[in-house]
């Protein structure tokens, strides 16, 4: 999967947001997203609901903090309002819209 700069941003925004939960907890998210979903690092933002089933499995109820940690790299990152990013499923989402936006008019 090739991936543009912003899309590549996106997924440096999740790995930021996961980073205070130490490597341990990104790479066990990572390991079952690839291993049990078969899906790669760069295919995170593809399904953002299965990203978040996975935090949740790997996390329990300590996931809304991991979840709210992420949401807030990409608002940061994409200057998304609380309005665009309710949960980590929207935020990722309206990022991407954005990304399609920008590359749309780069073209």
């Amino acid at each position: 999967m090739i991936l543009t700069m912003e899309e590549y941003d996106l997924l440096q925004c999740i790995d930021r947001g996961m980073e205070p939960f130490g490597s341990n907890i990104k790479q066990s998210i990572y390991w079952k997203m690839s291993i049990l979903h078969n899906y790669s690092k760069e295919e995170v933002i593809e399904n953002p609901i299965l990203l978040v089933n996975v935090i949740r499995e790997t996390l329990g109820d300590s996931s809304i903090a991991l979840e709210k940690s992420i949401v807030k790299e990409i608002r940061l990152s994409f200057d998304l309002t609380r309005d665009d990013s309710k949960d980590l499923v929207e935020t990722i989402e309206n990022a991407k819209r954005q990304i399609i936006t920008v590359i749309a008019t780069a073209n």
